[in-house]
């Protein structure tokens, strides 16, 4: 790491630290709590962690937490499935554009800001008061090189100066039933993603919880994309990657992880992560069925889809 290097990442940890500081002093429990739109947003302190919760506004149930932030290590990916998204790096190690939908606590798009300081890192969310608890309890701070938009993430992609091609792109939306919208699972999304990449760009869709779908969902994206390496993660979600950039041995795979994980000093073992990459051939539980699975498109939801 460079002195400059150093320092500038040294200062942004300062900065984020300063905004994150007075939650320290919170008891346990909920600190925030909002119905917005048809769910319910809370923000609850277990300890040095904070979580952002999003639950069904009726019932007020949730399976997941949308963004977990460490108070003691703030730029610390604590989801797997946030840290196997980071395995992008092994084709583009010098991102210059990112965009990610679904914004949620900002961990992920903080991280890229942090440690990539040529990088511009483009944001959407739905839902303003998600943006909103993100700045005020996670320390997130927007601006020329960190930026959101309170848009549809399709519909913002496809707005997108058509001139601006993206290094990495991110799909991290999904609803607290395990579910993506349905919109961005399909044929024609992933072609606008395609169209949006840079010359061996990375497509990289976390494909959340419901397991019976994720199948189909990485079917659909190899009739876009030459090469599809997919990460399952014991948590439950699975991390679909892919490019058209020429297919990687899995040793070319662990040395440049390796690389990147010395360059960046990463908190936790990206190594081990580029060695659950497979590739649907590796698969045996999908590949008996493969034939069978559709191929999702706009034109209709599957039965069973659990859109909403």
């Amino acid at each position: 790491m460079t002195d400059d290097r150093g320092d500038r990442e040294t200062n942004n940890l300062a900065v984020i630290n300063q905004q994150i500081n007075w939650l320290q002093q919170q008891p346990d429990g909920i600190l925030f709590q909002e119905n917005s739109g048809d769910n319910c947003i809370a923000v609850k302190k277990i300890n040095s962690l904070l979580l952002l919760l999003l639950a069904d506004r009726e019932t007020l149930s949730t399976n997941v937490a949308q963004s977990i932030l460490n108070l003691d290590n703030p730029l610390n990916l604590i989801f797997p499935y946030a840290r196997a998204m980071l395995l992008a790096l092994i084709w583009k190690n010098q991102p210059k554009n990112i965009y990610v939908i679904g914004f949620g606590g900002g961990s992920i798009p903080r991280f890229f800001h942090h440690y990539f300081a040529n990088a511009i890192v483009e944001c959407t969310d739905i839902d303003q008061k998600v943006v909103e608890v993100a700045q005020k309890y996670f320390g997130i701070q927007f601006d020329d090189r960190l930026k959101v938009a309170i848009q549809d993430g399709r519909e913002y992609l496809a707005q997108q100066n058509s001139a601006v091609k993206n290094d990495i792109i991110i799909v991290d939306a999904g609803f607290g039933s395990g579910y993506m919208p349905y919109r961005l699972v399909t044929q024609e999304f992933y072609q606008l993603c395609k169209t949006r990449l840079s010359s061996a760009g990375v497509l990289v869709v976390n494909l959340f919880h419901k397991q019976e779908f994720n199948a189909a969902a990485v079917k659909t994206i190899q009739t876009v994309f030459a090469q599809v390496y997919i990460c399952n993660l014991e948590a439950g979600n699975s991390i679909a990657i892919a490019t058209n950039a020429p297919d990687l041995a899995q040793n070319e795979i662990f040395l440049k992880a390796e690389v990147i994980q010395d360059f960046h000093n990463l908190g936790f073992s990206l190594i081990e992560m580029s060695l659950q990459l497979k590739k649907v051939a590796q698969l045996a539980e999908w590949v008996k069925n493969w034939e069978k699975l559709p191929i999702f498109t706009d034109a209709e939801i599957p039965a069973g889809y659990g859109d909403c």
